[in-house]
């Protein structure tokens, strides 16, 4: 019974024990912390009130400045597209057919044919010898270059008047009134189109290079052709009467320097300012158009 109460007695001393303790630890905690010295605490800025101003406002708007909205730029009308022009292709120009030249033995018709076209309606029977045209024609222009007038070699038929010499106060002058039969010539020449003479004569130039080699030559027809224009075209002009000298059947300047002119020279006097004019006008506008 003894061990019982002995047994018992020692749960309850243990209890005691620990609650003893618990109280010894928190009177020294208490104790700790209550001994511990203070800190010093910082010293903090009194904060101010802000006031905010008070704004009075109007009783009335205040007056403010109308607003000037921009006008509207102009609207333009849109700009059309440009067309595009669809050109034709150019037609062709037809090229003509080369002409096929006769022989030279043969060229008479052919040549007739040309000078009538290039006459335009004038008539050229009373001027021209119908047979070996193209080479009467190179004779001529050959003879002119060389200052000399054979007429029998020449394209065209003779005058069919004589030359004339008039007497006044015993001296003997040139006739004026026979410059009048070089007029039809000089005036049939003169209406000549130069561009259509110059056709006729490049259509017909081939001919005219075989006849003149036929004389022996060996340089150009063309050449000898600007020669006799060169010589004809020096000829001087005189509007004053001419007084001549009488030998025999002949004739002859009484001026020394006129009876020293060549032939063709003579020819352009005998024949009269006005009608020497023509045919040089006439030689000019050919030359020119040659040369275009």
């Amino acid at each position: 019974m003894n061990q019982n109460q002995s047994d018992s007695s020692r749960p309850n001393t243990v209890l005691m024990a620990g609650v003893a303790v618990v109280i010894l630890v928190s009177i020294g905690a208490w104790f700790y912390l209550a001994n511990e010295p203070e800190k010093p605490q910082a010293n903090i800025a009194p904060i101010e009130p802000v006031i905010e101003p008070i704004v009075e406002v109007p009783s009335e708007p205040l007056p403010t400045e109308p607003v000037v909205e921009p006008e509207p730029e102009p609207l333009l009308p849109p700009e059309p597209e440009p067309e595009v022009t669809v050109e034709p292709e150019p037609t062709p120009e037809p090229v003509e057919p080369a002409v096929e030249l006769p022989r030279l033995s043969e060229s008479d018709d052919f040549a007739k044919a040309q000078l009538n076209s290039l006459a335009d309606g004038m008539q050229l029977g009373q001027f021209l010898i119908p047979d070996s045209l193209v080479r009467r024609f190179v004779s001529l222009v050959d003879n002119l270059a060389q200052g000399e007038v054979l007429r029998k070699q020449g394209p065209f038929k003779p005058l069919s008047e004589p030359f004339k010499a008039v007497e006044v106060s015993g001296q003997l002058y040139l006739d004026p009134d026979g410059h009048h039969r070089y007029d039809a010539y000089t005036s049939f020449l003169y209406r000549l189109d130069e561009r259509a003479l110059r056709d006729t004569f490049l259509l017909l130039e081939p001919l005219f290079e075989e006849a003149y080699s036929e004389l022996g030559y060996e340089d150009s027809f063309r050449n000898r052709l600007d020669d006799a224009i060169d010589l004809i075209l020096s000829a001087p002009e005189l509007d004053t009467a001419l007084a001549l000298e009488s030998y025999s059947v002949n004739y002859e300047y009484r001026d020394e320097d006129l009876q020293s002119l060549t032939d063709v020279e003579k020819m352009m006097l005998r024949m009269g300012p006005d009608n020497a004019r023509k045919l040089k006008s006439t030689l000019r506008r050919f030359r020119a158009a040659m040369n275009d």
